[in-house]
């Protein structure tokens, strides 16, 4: 293997025969993320391989725990073009295609290590760095355009980055890479977990003993040993399981974690793990046996003496560079092979035994002598505001929420507790409209939710307030995809609805159909279920939004989902929407079968189904003239705003001035005077009832009635005046100007 540098980069370089083989390695992986902002490095991954696009050669990218590679097998000068080409995306990624590689990440759900060795990783260091292998990336489509660009900026820098090359003959090629500085590499947290122990990890299907240990010379071989005693254990000699892994995964310098695992039939978890246990220990306390030594000195020179050794040689050599992990040459390795005794093997075997961690995927009746079992729950609790469970909403009655200066904690009785505190959370995951899922650094999850406690909104304010603004985040699967919300309704309905809520709106229509613009980012399947019951029971509901390459439309009726339809992609039932649209079976239809681009299909949307013509906008995201504010007041404050008519945001001046104001307004006559003569009916009703005999002569009772009688006189006649009509009587004064008659 030789060594030499490209424009500032090491080369890696190990002759054998074609085709050339080659990676581009950064020293960037999951590990460098944090909880909230996961993805980052994946996102950067696709989006230039997406700008390289198609390649007559076999080409690829991966992203691992601690690196990311671009790697190409074929004729020279295509490697070589491949890999230049790949340095120019890194530099101008195409971040118009953010939102589509965001879900291909969503869609792909891939992990930076194997299922089984993510889930120790996470058991054994939580959500942070290395631990987050285990993690779900939960906002990839929160991240922007800006987020990329910086860490592509900070991390895929020529100081960060390093080449490996196998072939006949090292390709002349240009690695336009940007200069930057080399980041420092992501500490290793300390494990959280007391060795040795056990833990269950549902829907991992191996049993796995993970093992932080030193850089043990001895460790190979006594791994090796390990995986061949439980294979002729397991598979040979029992049948309950077809492999055994083993593998040394690099943690920083001095610092390694040694893994085994096995898969198994399932029932069979707890003769898995006695087995791997047993093995481990036998091999701790006596060792291997000559023969055994002596074949694993034969595996390593049977492989070292293979041509395509030194090819992965190179590729250790590059992610050593990027990493500051050691890389070893197949001399040395052979050399320190040699020396290796049995004591040397036990020695490594007995650190493995202290420091092993056991993960099964269900729980243990009889689990490995010596092995505690990890705490399922939180050591202790925080001291704070306590919040009682609120009736019928299905939290088990003893469960109290505690939350306080320091953190908050869930209360489950029987010394079942979770706490995170605000010093340990490492994100607040918005999974509902009112919901939250609140993350602690040692992986624990302690939900949040509006709806299950008394004055619970009062436990997520505090808990916002209390988590840092930029660990806030909405999960993906929380949002729906956007779009425009339409229902078939007049204007004045929708208002109303819209009033008796909480949430505020900006509406426009026509005599038909009325678009709803939710405030804030709330899911729209939530706002079509929240108003739908005050519209009407049985009231239609259209939400259009157009995904990346198509139009489609979801159709609700009585705050359900009863249809959807993706043009080209994904056939509805046509019948749905002329039902309840109330057109022609043939005109939907025709709709249906559109193949045009989606702007065109969006217009003839429009045109069937007689749809405002702002609605173009309103998909494309823009805001058109038109869109007018309804203000979300509460069942009490919306029954006023619907008897006054008036829809429109409280005044900024809600002080004496800002009522004179109101009261300057002009009004249709006619609507003043009917409600002032049923305002002066109430009162003098009231009147009688308080000085007649129905009081029984009582003149407590009598003065009460009375009180009452006028102050529900007052209040009518000031809250009967509907705002002005266009165009109607004198206009209104500017908010600048300070009545004066």
């Amino acid at each position: 293997m030789q060594q030499t540098f490209l424009d500032g980069i090491p080369v890696f370089f190990a002759e054998g025969p074609g085709p050339v083989s080659a990676g581009l390695v950064f020293g960037v992986g999951r590990r460098d993320e944090s909880f909230v902002r996961g993805g980052l490095t994946h996102l950067v991954e696709h989006l230039a391989m997406s700008a390289v696009g198609r390649t007559a050669i076999d080409s690829n990218a991966s992203v691992t725990l601690d690196v990311t590679e671009f790697t190409a097998t074929g004729p020279g000068e295509q490697v070589a073009a491949f890999l230049t080409a790949v340095c120019r995306a890194l530099d101008d990624l195409p971040v118009q295609r953010l939102a589509v590689e965001a879900d291909v990440l969503r869609t792909e759900g891939g992990q930076a290590a194997p299922p089984f060795l993510a889930a120790a990783l996470t058991e054994l260091y939580g959500a942070t760095g290395i631990g987050l292998a285990g993690v779900r990336e939960p906002a990839v489509r929160s991240l922007t355009a800006d987020d990329v660009r910086e860490w592509a900026r900070r991390w895929f820098c020529r100081q960060n980055a390093a080449l490996w090359v196998t072939g006949p003959a090292l390709p002349a090629m240009d690695l336009p890479l940007r200069d930057g500085v080399r980041p420092p590499v992501t500490p290793v947290p300390q494990p959280l977990v007391r060795t040795p122990a056990w833990s269950t990890v549902p829907g991992v299907d191996r049993v796995v003993v993970a093992a932080e240990v030193g850089d043990l010379p001895a460790l190979a071989a006594a791994l090796g040993v390990l995986r061949e005693r439980l294979e002729d254990e397991l598979r040979h000699r029992r049948g309950v399981a077809y492999s055994v892994e083993a593998d040394r995964v690099p943690l920083e310098p001095g610092r390694r974690l040694a893994v085994l695992a096995t898969d198994l039939r399932e029932g069979h978890e707890g003769v898995a793990a006695n087995l791997l246990w047993r093995e481990l220990c036998r091999l701790a306390e006596h060792g291997p046996d000559e023969a055994e030594l002596a074949r694993e000195r034969g595996v390593l020179e049977h492989f070292l003496a293979d041509p395509r050794a030194e090819g992965a040689q190179a590729r250790s050599f590059a992610e050593a560079a990027v990493t500051g992990s050691r890389a070893r040459t197949g001399a040395e390795l052979l050399a320190e092979s040699a020396v290796v005794t049995r004591e040397d093997v036990r020695a490594a075997a007995a650190a493995v035994r202290d420091g092993a961690f056991l993960v099964a995927p269900e729980p243990l009746d009889r689990p490995p002598p010596g092995l505690a079992q990890r705490p399922e729950w939180s050591a202790d609790e925080v001291a704070g505001r306590v919040f009682e469970r609120k009736a019928l909403s299905g939290v088990p009655r003893s469960t109290r929420l505690v939350v306080g200066e320091d953190g908050a904690s869930l209360l489950l009785g029987d010394e079942r507790r979770i706490t995170v505190r605000w010093s340990d959370a490492v994100g607040l995951v918005r999974t509902g409209e009112h919901d939250h899922l609140l993350v602690g650094r040692d992986g624990a999850t302690l939900p949040v939710a509006a709806g299950d406690w008394r004055d619970g909104a009062d436990a997520v304010r505090l808990v916002r307030a209390a988590v840092p603004e930029d660990l806030h985040v909405a999960d993906d699967d929380a949002l729906d995809d956007g779009g425009v919300l339409l229902f078939r309704a007049s204007s004045k309905d929708v208002r109303e609805a819209i009033a008796l809520t909480r949430h505020g709106a900006a509406v426009l229509g026509n005599a038909e159909w009325t678009a709803v613009v939710p405030d804030g980012e709330r899911p729209l399947a939530i706002v079509v279920d929240e108003l739908s019951g005050t519209v009407g029971r049985r009231t239609v509901a259209l939400v259009l939004r157009r995904t990346h390459a198509d139009l489609e439309y979801v159709l609700y009726r009585s705050g359900k989902e009863i249809g959807r339809h993706r043009w080209g992609v994904a056939p509805g039932d046509p019948a749905l929407l002329a039902a309840a649209t109330g057109r022609r079976d043939d005109q939907v239809a025709s709709l249906h079968a559109l193949l045009d681009p989606p702007e065109v299909v969006l217009q003839h949307v429009i045109a069937v189904l007689g749809l405002p013509p702002q609605v173009a906008d309103l998909v494309a995201g823009n805001r058109p003239e038109g869109l007018e504010p309804v203000a979300g007041r509460g069942i009490g404050g919306g029954f006023v705003a619907s008897v006054r008519g008036d829809f429109e945001p409280p005044p900024a001046d809600s002080g004496l001035r800002g009522r004179w104001r109101s009261l300057r307004r002009t009004r249709p006559a006619w609507f003043r005077v009917l409600h002032a003569l049923g305002a002066v009916l109430i009162g003098l009703l009231l009147w009688v009832v308080a000085t007649s005999d129905l009081c029984d002569g009582d003149p407590f009772r009598r003065v009460w009635c009375l009180v009452l009688g006028t102050i529900g006189l007052l209040t009518c006649l000031a809250r009967i005046r509907p705002p002005d009509r266009p165009g109607a009587g004198a206009e209104r004064l500017p908010q600048d100007v300070t009545p004066t008659g």
